[in-house]
C-alpha cells in the first residue's frame, strides 16, 4: 500500500498512530484500543455486511448475465464432481472462482438451492474487503476508528456489492487485489526476514490466484513477477522472499494451465478463452489503434466516476508519490503498480473485448472494478493525513481537472459512436445510477451529467474532511467515512432495485421457468436445436443439473446424441403445427408439448 507517512516510527498495528488519542486522555473512546475489540467489530461489521448483501439478492433464483454465468457455474459442477456437459461459447474460462463455489454444487440436485448457496458463497468472499480495508488503512498508518468505518464504507461501494450478485469471477477480485497490494508493501517495507517473506508470499500467491480466477490476473502476475525480479536483482528485500515468491508465481501459472487442461478434457468441443489472442491481435492492428485509444480512455472515465473522483484523487497522489523521493520505496513501488495495473486493464479491456456496438463496451464497468476498493482505500488515507486545507484544495482541483479531462476525451472521441449504439443497462449500473439522481431516468446513458454529478459527491465529501480543519482530523475524516457509507450503501441497494433485479425477472423464461414450461424431469438428458433461443441455451448448461445438454442442427438433419431423451426446438409460425418445428425428426421422437408462448416445442425419444 502507498504509505503516507514519510518516516513512520512506530508499528501501525500495535501503537498509536495520527489522529489516536493520547494515552491519558479519559474519554469514552478509549474502550477502543481495548486488544478484543478490533476483532470483534471486524466479525461483527462482516456479519452485518454480509446480511446486507444476502437481502438484496434474496429473490434471485437463476443466472442471467449470459454467456459468463453459465460458463463459471458449468464449469463448477465439473469440479463438484458432477457429470460433464456443454459449456456455452465452447470456451473454458479461468476457474479458480467456479472452485470457490463449487461447494454449493455439490449438496443438492435444485438449481435454484445451489445457486442461492452460491450467492451465499458469493457474499463470504465479497465482505472480506472489509478486514483487508481495514489491514490496508492501518498499515498506511490511519487510526483504528477511522480505519474500521472507512473500512465498512468500502465493503458498501456498489461496485464492490454489484458484480457478487451473479456468480462471476468479479466477486473475489477486490480483495485478492487488497491482499495483494498489502503483500508486495509489506515485503518492501523495513522489518524482519521471516516477517517480510510471508507478506511476499501473500503477494505473490494472490497475484496468482487473481490470474487462476480471470485473464485480467495477467496484467497483475505479470506486474508481480517484474517487481519480484527487480527485487531480486537490486536486493530490495530478502532473496529468499523474492525466490519464493516468483516460485508461487509458477506454481499458480501451472496450476492454471492443469486445471484448464483438466477441464477441457471432459468438456467436448471445449477451446481456452482466447481473450489473450484477441487482446495481441486487436494491439498489433493499428487500423483499430484510435478504436483502442477511446476504449480506454471510456473505462478509465467510467472507473473515476464509479468511484465519485476518489480513485482519480488516488490517481493524481499515487503519480506524485512514484516521483518523489520523499516517500519510501515499498510506497513508490505499490504507486507505480497501482497506476500500471488501472492502464494496463484498460488497456486489454479495451483491445479484447468485441466489436458488439454496445454503449458499454466503450465504457465498460466490470473490468476496472477490482480497483475501486483500493484506489478508495489509499483516497481515505490521504485525507487523514494531508492536514493543510490549501493542500486538500489542490487535490481537489487536480482531482476535478483529471476527470473533466477523461470526460473532455472521451465525449470528443466517443460521443458519434454513441448514436449508434445499443444501451445495455446491466452495463452501465454506476453511471446510470449517478446519471438518474433527480431524474429517475434509467434507461438512458449521459457522460456529462453522471460525470458532473460524480464531482458533487466528491466535493461534499471534500467539504466534510475540510471542516475538520487540522485539529479534528480523524473527527472530520470519520465524518467523511459515513457519508461515504450512507452514499454507497443507498447506491448499492438503488442500483439492485433498477439494475439486477428487472434484469433477473426479464430472464425468467430463460431459467427456472423453462424447466416448468418445458415439463423437464430429475435426468433428462435435453438436445437443443442451434436455432432455439441462444439466452435460453446458455442458462440451461446449469440449469440442467442433474442431467446433462447438447446443441445440434437439428432442423438440418444433424443426429442427436444416442443419451439424448428430451430435445428442444422453436416454432416461431404461430399457425403451424407443433411437428412442423422437426420435419425430419428420427423415428421414435414424438412431440411431448407445445408452448406458444414462448415459441418452442418439446419433443421427447420413445
Amino acid at each position: 500500500m502507498t504509505r503516507l507517512a514519510h518516516d513512520p516510527t512506530v508499528d501501525p498495528e500495535t501503537e498509536r498512530t495520527t489522529g489516536d488519542l493520547p494515552a491519558d486522555s479519559r474519554t469514552p473512546a478509549m474502550w477502543w484500543h481495548a486488544r478484543w475489540v478490533v476483532p470483534l467489530a471486524l466479525a461483527v461489521g462482516y456479519v452485518l455486511s454480509m446480511l446486507f448483501r444476502l437481502s438484496l439478492v434474496r429473490k434471485l433464483d437463476y443466472p442471467t448475465v449470459n454467456p459468463d454465468e453459465p460458463m463459471y457455474l458449468v464449469m463448477a459442477r465439473m469440479l463438484a464432481g458432477r457429470s460433464t456437459t456443454e459449456i456455452p461459447s465452447d470456451q473454458v474460462l479461468p476457474a479458480g472462482y467456479s472452485l470457490l463455489i463449487s461447494p454449493a454444487l455439490r449438496i443438492t440436485d435444485d438449481p435454484v438451492f445451489a445457486y442461492h448457496l452460491m450467492l451465499g458463497i458469493n457474499a463470504l468472499l465479497s465482505c472480506l474487503v472489509l478486514p483487508l480495508a481495514y489491514w490496508a488503512l492501518r498499515r498506511l498508518d490511519v487510526s483504528r476508528a477511522v480505519s474500521y468505518v472507512a473500512a465498512c464504507a468500502v465493503v458498501l461501494l456498489p461496485p464492490v456489492v454489484f458484480y457478487s450478485q451473479f456468480g462471476m469471477a468479479d466477486t473475489p477480485l477486490p480483495g485478492l487485489v487488497l491482499a495483494w497490494l498489502i503483500g508486495l508493501h509489506g515485503l518492501l517495507s523495513e522489518g524482519g526476514r521471516r516477517r517480510r517473506t510471508w507478506f511476499g508470499l501473500l503477494g505473490a500467491f494472490a497475484a496468482g490466484y487473481c490470474l487462476l480466477t480471470h485473464d485480467r490476473g495477467g496484467v497483475i502476475i505479470a506486474l508481480t513477477g517484474l517487481v519480484l525480479l527487480v527485487a531480486l536483482v537490486f536486493n530490495w528485500a530478502p532473496r529468499i522472499a523474492s525466490v519464493l515468491g516468483l516460485a508461487v508465481l509458477a506454481l499458480m501459472f501451472v496450476t492454471k494451465r492443469l486445471m484448464t487442461s483438466w477441464l477441457m478434457s471432459r468438456i467436448d468441443g471445449a477451446k481456452p478463452s482466447e481473450v489473450g489472442n484477441a487482446v495481441f491481435q486487436t494491439l498489433g492492428n493499428t487500423r483499430l489503434l484510435r478504436r483502442t485509444i477511446m476504449r480506454m480512455v471510456g473505462h478509465i472515465w467510467y472507473f473515476l466516476t464509479s468511484t465519485w473522483g476518489l480513485g482519480a484523487l488516488t490517481l493524481v497522489v499515487c503519480v506524485l508519490v512514484v516521483f518523489s523521493s520523499r516517500f519510501s520505496r515499498a510506497s513508490r513501488v505499490v504507486a507505480f503498480v497501482m497506476v500500471a495495473l488501472l492502464g494496463g486493464i484498460a488497456l486489454a479491456a479495451a483491445a479484447g473485448l468485441p466489436n458488439d456496438h454496445r454503449i458499454d463496451t466503450i465504457t465498460y464497468a466490470r473490468y476496472l472494478s477490482p480497483l475501486v476498493a483500493v484506489y478508495v482505500v489509499v483516497a481515505v488515507a490521504v485525507l487523514y493525513h494531508v492536514r493543510s486545507w490549501k493542500k486538500i484544495a489542490v487535490l481537489g482541483a487536480a482531482t476535478v481537472a483529471v476527470t473533466g479531462a477523461f470526460t473532455a476525451v472521451l465525449l470528443h472521441m466517443a460521443q458519434h459512436q454513441w448514436a449508434k449504439s445499443y444501451f445495455v443497462l446491466w452495463g452501465l449500473p454506476d453511471a446510470t445510477f449517478l446519471s438518474s439522481l433527480g431524474t429517475e431516468d434509467w434507461k438512458h446513458f449521459h457522460a456529462g451529467r453522471t460525470t458532473v454529478v460524480a464531482l458533487i459527491v466528491f466535493i461534499v465529501l471534500l467539504a466534510l474532511r475540510l471542516l475538520g480543519g487540522s485539529h479534528r482530523i480523524a473527527l472530520a475524516t470519520g465524518a467523511f467515512a459515513v457519508a461515504l457509507a450512507v452514499f454507497a450503501g443507498w447506491g448499492a441497494v438503488a442500483i439492485t432495485d433498477n439494475v439486477s433485479r428487472p434484469n433477473h425477472d426479464g430472464r425468467y423464461a430463460d431459467g427456472t421457468g423453462f424447466l416448468k414450461t418445458a415439463g423437464l424431469r430429475p435426468g433428462d438428458q435435453l438436445v437443443m436445436d442451434r436455432a432455439f433461443r441462444w439466452e435460453t441455451r446458455a442458462t440451461l448448461g446449469y440449469e440442467v443439473l442433474d442431467g446433462r445438454v447438447w446443441t445440434r442442427a437439428l432442423i438440418v438433419n444433424e443426429e442427436p446424441p444416442t443419451e439424448a431423451d428430451v430435445a428442444v426446438l422453436a416454432l416461431f409460425d404461430d399457425a403451424a403445427p407443433p411437428a412442423d418445428s422437426w420435419r425430419r425428426a428420427p423415428a421414435g421422437w414424438h412431440v411431448d408439448r407445445h408452448v406458444p408462448e414462448y415459441d418452442f416445442v418439446i419433443w421427447r425419444r420413445d
